[in-house]
């Protein structure tokens, strides 16, 4: 890692070939707890051009990374520090396993990532997607990670989609408030009833 920050982009080069040279390699390095953090800062600070075969072996196995404890620390890099078109690729992945993803510790962290940097089409698809499992949503508002998320999944609605939400989490207001994470969620619904009666 030290070496990382302190060397030139162009000198780190033999770690990506090293990364690549065997199948898999990558994705298994990215799942150690002290390799995690190599694959982290290259993606960080070396150019997209450059991590760009790097990028697509991670993002082969991004559900398994997405909800592995270390793993999911490169997804997150990817979204932040990836291309466009790459976070629109994470970001449909994402939509298409939100139940698998958002159901692991792990993966609460990705989503909150997704619903940060993905374009707002993006979020939406992603937020559209955690209404259509059932509990999901309750489930999440009382995780660590999960209850940014939700609260972004409620900006990013819009219409009909956002009241169902909202209902969904007012239906069980009670049960939020009595969680550690979950009491942030009750006090946002809250906050939303009384700037929605001030404003009628």
């Amino acid at each position: 890692q030290k070496c990382i920050s302190i060397m030139e982009p162009d000198s780190l080069q033999f770690m990506l070939d090293e990364l690549l040279e065997r199948d898999g390699l990558a994705t298994t390095v990215a799942r150690h707890r002290y390799g995690c953090r190599i694959v982290q800062q290259l993606l960080k600070k070396c150019a997209t051009s450059q991590v760009s075969e790097l990028a697509e072996a991670l993002m082969l196995k991004t559900v398994t990374l997405a909800r592995h404890s270390f793993g999911n620390f490169s997804v997150q890099h990817l979204l932040e520090f990836g291309t466009e078109e790459q976070r629109h690729r994470l970001a449909q992945t994402i939509t298409a396993s939100a139940d698998e993803i958002c159901r692991s510790r792990a993966g609460d962290g990705v989503v909150a990532a997704a619903l940060e940097h993905a374009s707002p089409e993006d979020r939406r698809a992603i937020a559209q997607a955690m209404l259509t499992e059932p509990g999901l949503l309750l489930e999440m508002a009382q995780g660590r990670h999960g209850h940014l998320s939700v609260v972004r999944i409620l900006n990013a609605l819009e219409g009909q989609e956002s009241i169902k939400a909202h209902m969904r989490l007012a239906m069980n207001i009670a049960t939020l408030r009595t969680s550690r994470y979950g009491r942030n969620v009750a006090k946002y619904l809250d906050e939303k009833m009384l700037c929605r009666g001030a404003t009628q």
